[in-house]
């Protein structure tokens, strides 16, 4: 039952992560699909393998998440000639 949420939100979010031409929000969509694939591989991978990939994609995912709100820091000083 939770993986069939998960996915159909992760499907969601990448289909809107396709369509949407802002890049701020794009690089947020990027980021849930990022924990929801590691979320995918906790629940659906029964093995105690699988914690530690999903724990090193999860890390990874934080990390990108960091990276992500850095970048949308510095996106708001950027100066936009028109």
């Amino acid at each position: 039952m939770y993986v069939e949420i998960i996915g159909i939100i992760v499907l969601f979010v990448a289909l809107r992560a396709l369509i949407t031409r802002n890049r701020a929000e794009r690089l947020l969509y990027l980021n849930v699909i990022g924990f929801g694939v590691s979320a995918l591989i906790a629940l659906i991978i029964n093995t105690p393998f699988a914690l530690v990939v999903a724990a090193a994609f999860f890390i990874c995912s934080t990390i990108s998440a960091n990276a992500i709100a850095y970048t949308l820091n510095r996106l708001d000083d950027e100066i936009v000639l028109e």
